[in-house]
């Protein structure tokens, strides 16, 4: 992590000790006996001091300082991982998943994995300091989610200044709660007198400290403002006792008490979280190490966080009077300051640091420079949002990355308002992708004009703009059956990914190969990648990112092969993962891939009634939604052989297919439904037409497995017509069994078998002319109960059937076999009937198909 960010990982060190009270000691004991501390209480009364100090010798523990920037899913538990990667075997690969291309929902499956390897460890305790920072809803689930799940050995403490926005109910379930709260740190005389004493060296008289502790209340913050404040005066006369007057007050009074030198170095140095003192030299040519140990031995308030490395911060309420003060500067001033703190983090990479000043005091242009260069380096991804919306449209990489991380925390409704501010009529080689974030968003049909994606798009772009752009191109290329355009960008993922080295980007490319390798038809290799990536990701205990992706996609390949057990084991397991996105926004897609595949395999089983009831669960509200017309088609083709379709569900379809898709040019399964239902209606010349324009366009394309189901189709449509001419019936059927051996699949034949089983029985000879058939042709005829005529007749007519051959008479056989002449007629009767024969000749010639 970058050098000033990492030290919000580091422990606040205080060396003013204070012996509390029995009661908060007896809290601070019970918190290695519960699972949460929340630790509340206003600004300065001594919440950090109080559990840094209670911390500090404690082996194994975990401190985060949190701010204005953390209430940011990606940020925060960024940081967290960072803080944990003593307990955890490979950080680089969490912070893989997490940063930059983190999926929101992904989020519970690596805090899942993450309290899975937090298990059995020595003691942990996990604090997050200015917890009330933390305000964005779904960022405070996952932390519930984390604190309610974690083992035992793990203990969180929040320390916040308000009530946190945790639901603790399920965490008291899970462990129990310590709360202390702001009256347990008022101090009493007794405590408020050691305290002042531990932080000056001044003698102070006792009447002035009871004076400070009547003025106070016993609250800290007061106690060292008003230590700060005193200097060499003896008595405290005309305080404001509100509290806002008096900070205000103090404030003034301390600034009013230093040097120009030690004042301009705090007000100059405000904009920054973090200070660290030698970035002085860049804004005022001066020693910063020098005035800040002077500021230290005047007990300002200032915290020392990384003692080594010179590392500090301002207590809130002096740096919020600091940024008043800065405020105040002329703009020229404001801005040379601003440009020379700038470029000094820059020199140290702290990118996310340079955008939020820029941000902060309005410099969007800098700001965007910045992003435009380091994308891929920064953390945050909350600074996305906060460019005004004309800033888009002059920008490729801010619009796309802002959409795609948008797009993956489910802000659908920012996603939507940076697309409408577009200007679409200034050309963009981006416009297409954008437009298709739009349709993908709301679940619309899919133009063919959003697929004309460009291979090479700008250079001087950022890499993670590329590589966003990429994913995207890859998919949707994909969606639209240009397998080939989508292989090319597939290979410019991996190539950019070089630069990034994002192993969450390298596994993304994988499973989105195996996704189009499924849809050409190459399911051997779809599982040969299948096994690949799972024994990567188990190798790693990487599974929960990637679990949903198996269960719901390997599912698909084991159907075409008509491998239902294995398929219908992952879907169960899918089920009970899904069991986690209730309330999230994949649930509903989630929810419609599983069924869509749970129905085709209790179709397969034979489960038909289970396999409608899957089918009639279609959210009929949003007929609009592309889902709906997918399982609607689903549902055709299934029960297109069951005459469980209603009239009006096929005209239904008819009039949305022709309303929405029967435009396009790619063929997609949905153009097939197409076909089928034609055929349904006995259209039979407009049905081979479909037919024949989906396999024209896969063989164009290379769609394997869409073009053995049209050419199926093709084949009955063929056969109803009864042409005289079968050689188009005979090579459209061997085409299929060409595209279909080698890779086992099996689900078209299957579907169709009511009309396949009497084609493939008429031309069996035909198709065992080619060797390479012989084994998978044997498969389809078991497929759909068609035995070979040897296997029809019994051993005993076998032989008697070979006597036949043989010439021999009736008696001669009987004799041969001994068995009565009766009994030899009786079994000629048989065969007769077996081989649909008439007479001896017939039975002869049938005979010497059969026995080789």
């Amino acid at each position: 992590m970058k050098n000033i960010l990492h030290t919000r990982l580091i422990r606040p060190k205080s060396k003013n000790m204070i012996h509390r009270n029995k009661n908060i000691q007896d809290k601070l004991l019970n918190i290695k006996e519960n699972k949460l501390a929340v630790v509340k209480g206003g600004a300065a009364v001594g919440k950090s001091t109080l559990i840094s100090n209670y911390i500090e010798d404690k082996a194994n523990y975990m401190w985060l300082s949190l701010d204005e920037n953390s209430d940011d899913l990606t940020y925060f538990w960024t940081y967290v991982l960072h803080g944990l990667k003593d307990n955890i075997e490979d950080l680089n690969f969490y912070i893989d998943m997490i940063n930059p291309l983190v999926k929101r929902e992904d989020i519970f499956e690596l805090i899942s994995s993450l309290i899975n390897e937090l298990i059995n460890k020595d003691t942990l305790f996990i604090v997050l300091d200015d917890f009330h920072y933390i305000e964005d809803q779904f960022l405070l689930e996952t932390i519930e989610y984390f604190v309610a799940n974690s083992s035992e050995n793990v203990h969180f403490i929040l320390i916040s200044r308000y009530d946190v926005k945790l639901y603790l109910g399920n965490i008291l379930m899970k462990g129990g709660i310590v709360t202390v709260g702001s009256a347990d740190f008022n101090l009493s005389l007794i405590e408020t007198e050691e305290f002042i004493k531990n932080n000056t060296y001044k003698i102070i008289d006792e009447a002035i400290i009871k004076e400070i502790y009547s003025i106070t209340e016993g609250w800290v913050g007061a106690i060292k403002l008003l230590l700060t404040v005193l200097g060499n005066n003896k008595t405290i006369k005309n305080i404001p006792r509100g509290n806002k007057l008096f900070i205000d007050y103090m404030n003034n009074e301390i600034i009013g008490s230093l040097s120009q030198d030690e004042i301009d170095f705090l007000v100059k140095t405000s904009p920054l979280n973090y200070v660290n003192p030698d970035i002085y030299k860049d804004i005022d040519n001066k020693d910063g190490f020098k005035i800040i140990k002077n500021l230290i031995e005047k007990n300002m308030l200032i915290i020392t966080i990384d003692e080594e490395k010179k590392i500090y911060r301002y207590h809130n309420i002096l740096r919020q009077h600091l940024v008043e003060l800065f405020d105040k500067y002329e703009e020229s001033v404001k801005n040379d300051i601003i440009d020379r703190l700038t470029a000094s983090l820059i020199k140290e990479n702290n990118y996310d640091e340079v955008i939020r000043i820029y941000i902060n005091y309005n410099r969007y242009n800098s700001a965007l420079k910045i992003l435009e260069e380091n994308a891929h380096n920064i953390v945050s991804t909350k600074v996305l949002n906060e460019f005004p919306l004309e800033y888009y449209n002059g920008s490729a990489d801010l619009t796309l990355i802002s959409l795609f991380f948008n797009y993956l925390n489910l802000d659908y409704e920012r996603c939507n308002t940076i697309i409408k501010s577009l200007n679409y009529s200034k050309e963009n080689n981006l416009g297409n992708a954008i437009k298709l974030f739009g349709i993908i968003l709301n679940n619309t049909y899919v133009e063919e004009s959003c697929f004309n994606f460009p291979k090479e798009i700008d250079k001087d772009l950022n890499v993670l703009t590329k590589t966003v752009y990429y994913i995207l191109a890859s998919w949707a290329l994909g969606f639209a059956n240009e397998y080939t355009k989508s292989f090319e960008m597939m290979e410019l993922i991996k190539e950019s990914n070089k630069e990034l080295n994002n192993r969450y980007v390298d596994l993304i490319y994988k499973y989105n190969k195996v996704s189009v390798l499924e849809s050409i038809g190459k399911l051997n290799e779809c599982l040969k990648y299948y096994e690949e990536l799972n024994e990567q990701i188990n190798n790693k205990n990487y599974r929960f990112c990637f679990d949903i992706m198996r269960t719901v996609g390997l599912p698909g390949i084991y159907i075409k092969k008509l491998m239902d057990k294995e398929a219908e084991q992952l879907l169960t397991e899918a089920q009970k993962t899904l069991e986690e996105f209730k309330e999230r926004a994949a649930f509903k897609p989630l929810e419609v891939n599983i069924n869509y595949n749970l129905a085709e395999v209790k179709y397969i089983q034979g489960n038909i009634d289970e396999c409608e009831k899957l089918l009639n669960n279609i959210d009929k509200e949003n007929k609009d939604n592309y889902s709906y017309i997918q399982m609607l088609a689903l549902k055709i083709r299934l029960l297109f052989f069951e005459n469980r379709i209603k009239v009006e569900e096929y005209d239904e379809f008819i009039k949305m297919f022709k309303e929405k898709y029967k435009k396009s040019v790619y063929p997609d399964i949905l153009r097939l439904t197409y076909g089928m239902v034609l055929y349904k209606k006995e259209k039979y010349k407009e049905s081979f037409d479909e037919f024949s324009n989906i396999v024209f366009a896969c063989r164009k394309s290379g769609i394997g497995y869409l073009l053995v189901y049209s050419l199926i189709w093709k084949v009955i449509v063929l056969d109803k017509i009864k042409l005289e001419n079968s050689r188009e019936c005979i090579n459209s059927l061997k085409e299929a069994i060409y595209y279909s051996r080698d890779e086992d699949i099996l689900f078209p034949y299957y579907k169709t078998r009511v009309y396949l089983k009497e084609i493939i029985q008429k031309f069996k000879t035909q198709l065992l002319e080619d060797a390479d058939n012989k084994v998978f042709v044997k498969k389809l005829c078991d497929l759909m109960g068609i035995r070979d005529k040897n296997e029809v007749l019994s051993p005993r007519e076998i032989e008697v059937l070979q006597a036949l051959i043989d010439g021999l008479s009736n008696k001669e056989i009987g004799e041969k076999l001994f068995i009565s002449i009766s009994t030899v007629k009786t079994h000629i009767i048989n065969i007769y009937s077996k081989l649909g024969v008439k007479n001896r000749v017939e039975a002869v010639n049938e005979g010497r198909k059969i026995i080789i």
